[in-house]
């Protein structure tokens, strides 16, 4: 039996209504269309309520400081106080509160039970890395590899002490030192070059030939099972046939327990993020073209194969060649998608490990199991907008819901934010990150082609 979650309309004007989940996806629920259950006319209801998300069979509920809140089992969340304004409660902490079997959500006449189909263990289930009976810990997800919660904060989860672990557990032989890193067969992990939601970057060197290369280590978030194991590694062969001299080559693989490795070609000249800071925050246009004609020439080939990146941002575009004459690299190409689509994201819209998602296009939380080549094009057209202003696409408030900013849409024109760039450029960067995805260029290949045109 797979992991589902199934949400049914018991009450109310949508009675008779079903929705149900069998993967990593998002539910919106409020009177605008944009919503997956939209009632318009319901008062009690604003415009945007509540956002789930689902990730069999874990769910999660998050208000977006309704007016009136949302009730959960009897119990309030959210909500905001009398007087405020829909932008004033979103300030607010959003409440967030994870969904299990027969709880039930009611908003105003409208009620939803909440049903949740898994596997069940068929006894403890122990942390890879203390020993402990997590089953409890991982509700549905009882089997596979899999390290409890207390083991990652005790830790600030060293991405290669796990693998090492891991690794050692595999072969049936003792783990290195506490503070030595993993020994992956042919290469020599060397140090930590980066730190990334999911993971970590490290420099190692390849014994053979003694080049430089990178290790990327990332921790599946939740229980790893064989199966789905065996079907991201199968995604991931597919990755390394990914050939050109604007994508970071994929040069080996592998994993153990809830850890996996992607063994990379190093870039020396780290990322734009790092570039860009190194040089006051922003870049210069004539600086930034050549980045952003390679970043797009590996971005077209890649939607020319079918694939997705789905986490671009300045961080993935990474440097070699000249600090006069860099050559852009675009990394990770597919590795978030494929992640993600094995499950073992855990929750990412949602919880401790959601990031402010400043180079999320709206569709990703609207249509989050359907991304496209258009939704690429809006997170390179926002990174080139950060590249060339150091500002993102939208503002962001402090103490405002990130999600709800992203719905709501609210582009700044880049023009808005600085000065003395062509206006041919800022046309093409503009398109890019149009909120409709009809009014974008509906691939990185008609952006080349765009760019190419007004290029400085």
């Amino acid at each position: 039996m797979s992991n589902k979650v199934n949400i049914a309309v018991t009450a109310g004007a949508m009675k008779g209504k079903a929705f149900s989940f069998d993967e990593h996806d998002t539910f919106i629920f409020g009177r605008l269309e944009d919503c997956h259950c939209c009632l318009p006319s319901d008062g009690q209801i604003s415009r945007r309520h509540f956002l789930i998300e689902v990730n069999p069979p874990d769910a999660r509920i998050r208000d977006f400081g309704s007016l009136n809140g949302t009730y959960v089992n009897g119990k309030k969340i959210g909500s905001r106080a009398k007087g405020e304004s829909p932008e004033e409660g979103q300030k607010r902490k959003y409440t967030e509160v994870d969904l299990k079997d027969g709880d039930v959500i009611k908003v105003g006449e409208t009620v939803m039970d909440v049903r949740v189909e898994s596997e069940k263990a068929v006894g403890p289930v122990a942390c890879d890395r203390c020993g402990k009976d997590v089953a409890g810990e991982i509700g549905g997800r009882q089997q596979g590899a899999y390290i409890c919660l207390a083991c990652r904060q005790s830790m600030q989860v060293d991405p290669a002490e796990v693998l090492r672990d891991m690794l050692a557990k595999d072969d049936g032989k003792p783990a290195a030192p506490k503070d030595g890193l993993p020994t992956i067969a042919g290469f020599r992990i060397k140090k930590r070059i980066g730190v990334g939601g999911f993971g970590a970057v490290y420099l190692a060197e390849r014994e053979a030939d003694k080049a430089a290369v990178a290790i990327k280590v990332m921790l599946a978030r939740v229980a790893v099972d064989e199966d789905a194991r065996t079907k991201f590694a199968k995604e991931i062969g597919l990755l390394k046939g990914l050939s050109h001299p604007n994508i970071v080559s994929i040069l080996g693989s592998g994993s153990a327990g809830s850890a996996f490795y992607f063994v990379m070609e190093h870039c020396r000249g780290g990322s734009v993020a790092d570039y860009m800071a190194a040089n006051g925050g922003k870049l210069d246009t004539k600086v930034a073209m050549p980045i952003m004609l390679h970043a797009l020439e590996g971005l077209a080939f890649a939607h020319g194969k079918g694939i997705v990146h789905r986490d671009l941002k300045p961080s993935n575009v990474l440097l070699t060649g000249t600090p006069t004459q860099p050559i852009a690299k675009l990394a990770d190409m597919g590795l978030a998608k494929n992640f993600d689509k094995a499950g073992f994201s855990g929750m990412t819209v949602t919880g401790a490990y959601a990031g402010t998602p400043f180079f999320m296009p709206k569709e990703q939380l609207t249509n989050f199991k359907y991304v496209k080549p258009v939704t690429d094009v809006w997170s390179i057209g926002a990174t080139f907008y950060n590249m060339l202003s150091g500002e993102t696409p939208r503002d962001f408030p402090r103490g405002c819901d990130p999600m709800e900013v992203i719905l709501r849409g609210d582009i700044v024109p880049l023009s808005n934010r600085v000065a003395g760039i062509p206006r041919a450029v800022v046309a093409v960067i503009e398109k890019a990150v149009q909120i409709n995805t009809k009014d974008r260029y509906q691939d990185a290949g008609e952006m080349l082609a765009a760019l190419r045109k007004v290029a400085v």
